[in-house]
């Protein structure tokens, strides 16, 4: 796996991660207003980048398997508080979220 820009990803990388993953779970990450107050729809996924960035940190520090795209599906499935069963369902959103934050 090609390195992370930064030990610790910058915001423009936590940016683009959350940007993917909101689009991929259906979402118009440019949408404005939301529930949360934020001012664009894909500022609801920052908690969901945090979490995958911090697996892909741990797989660039020899972790094995952290970086997988089912393990990360898995970690998007509980950041966004669904079942461990539904992780399948966030396969997608996972891929992009790997591609994002190594920027292919």
């Amino acid at each position: 796996m090609e390195k992370l820009r930064a030990t610790q990803p910058g915001q423009a990388t936590r940016d683009r991660v959350a940007g993917a993953i909101c689009s991929a779970c259906g979402e118009q990450p440019m949408h404005q207003g939301d529930a949360a107050g934020n001012e664009y729809r894909w500022q609801d996924y920052l908690n969901v980048a945090d979490a995958v960035l911090t697996e892909l940190t741990a797989a660039e520090g020899g972790e094995p398997g952290r970086s997988a795209v089912p393990h990360i599906a898995s970690v998007i499935s509980r950041a966004c508080d669904d079942r461990p069963e539904n992780a399948r369902h966030y396969e997608e959103a996972a891929g992009d979220a790997v591609r994002a934050a190594i920027r292919i």
